[in-house]
C-alpha cells in the first residue's frame, strides 16, 4: 500500500518497487518473480522546500539527480525559489473560485472523498486543469490531505511554546514563533492566516468561526501523529500553539 509514509520514502528516491516473490509448487520446484514498478511522482509525501524548487509539474520532474541534471530547466535556483508550493496556491485558488461563502466550510467531509482527492492529486501531480464539477468540499479536503502528507510539517514541534500562553505572554510567543519559522515555512504560514481570515469575513455565510480555523490550521501546519500518545505536556505544548494560531487569526498584522 502506497501510504504517505512509503511515498515520503519513494518521492526521495531511498526506495524503489522493486521485489521478489517465490511461488512454491507442492512437490515441485520454487519459481523466483521478480516484480518491479515505476513510481509516479507526485506533490504529496514532500516537502514544502522541495516542491518550491521546481515550476514544472512534479511528475515530470525525474527522481533520478542525473537526469534532472541533464534537463536544469526544470530545476529552480534556491535564490529563485517559489514563495509558497505552487500545488498549495492552485488548490486555495480554487477554493476562492469555488466560493468562501458556502456553507460548512472546513466542516464537511465529501461523499467519495478518496476518489475526488485522487483526481485533484493527479492534476496537481500532472499540470493539468483541476476537475470543474467538483464541489469546493473536494477542494478543502485536498488542501488537508497535501498538509498531512507533507514528510515535513509546516511547523515543527520543536517550536511550541514550552511556556504558559496567557495575555502577557501572548504577543511575545507568536514573534517568537515567526521568528523561528523557516523561510518557506514562514510564507506558507502567512499565506494560510491571510487565506483562514478571508473566510472569516464571510463567517454569516460559512459558519466559521475563528476557533475552528485555529485548530484546523493546526492540524494542516503540524498534523498529530496518529501511532503517536501524546504526555500532558504535550498535549499542553499543542494548545498553547493553537493559542497562538487563534491570536494570528484575530489580530490586524502579522
Amino acid at each position: 500500500t502506497l501510504d504517505n509514509s512509503t511515498a515520503q520514502v519513494l518521492n526521495t528516491g531511498r526506495e524503489v518497487l522493486d521485489d521478489i516473490l517465490v511461488l512454491r509448487l507442492e512437490n515441485g520446484r520454487d519459481y523466483y518473480l521478480t516484480v518491479s514498478a515505476t513510481y509516479a511522482r507526485s506533490c504529496f509525501g514532500m516537502t514544502c522546500d522541495d516542491l518550491v524548487l521546481y515550476k514544472d509539474p512534479i511528475r515530470e520532474v525525474p527522481l533520478d539527480p542525473i537526469k534532472r541534471v541533464q534537463n536544469p530547466q526544470q530545476d529552480i535556483s534556491p535564490t529563485q525559489a517559489l514563495c509558497i508550493p505552487k500545488e498549495m496556491w492552485r488548490l486555495v485558488d480554487a477554493i476562492h473560485e469555488k466560493g468562501l461563502q458556502t456553507p460548512n466550510l472546513f466542516a464537511t467531509t465529501p461523499l467519495n472523498h478518496a476518489e475526488t482527492t485522487s483526481a485533484i492529486r493527479e492534476a496537481l501531480d500532472t499540470g493539468s486543469a483541476l476537475p470543474a464539477n467538483l464541489s469546493v468540499h473536494c477542494f478543502v479536503e485536498a488542501l488537508q490531505q497535501l498538509c498531512f502528507s507533507l514528510a515535513v510539517p509546516i511547523i515543527s514541534p520543536a517550536l511550541f511554546p514550552t511556556t504558559e500562553v496567557g495575555p502577557e505572554t501572548i504577543q511575545s510567543l507568536t514573534r517568537r514563533l515567526l521568528e523561528d519559522l523557516q523561510p518557506i515555512s514562514y510564507n506558507v504560514v502567512v499565506y494560510f492566516i491571510s487565506f483562514f481570515r478571508e473566510c472569516l469575513l464571510y463567517k454569516e455565510s460559512n459558519n466559521l468561526a475563528a476557533a475552528h480555523l485555529a485548530r484546523m490550521a493546526l492540524r494542516m501546519c503540524s498534523p498529530p501523529n496518529p501511532s503517536i500518545v501524546l504526555d500532558s505536556g504535550s498535549l499542553a505544548r499543542r494548545a498553547g500553539m493553537q493559542l497562538i494560531l487563534l491570536h494570528l487569526l484575530e489580530t490586524s498584522s502579522i
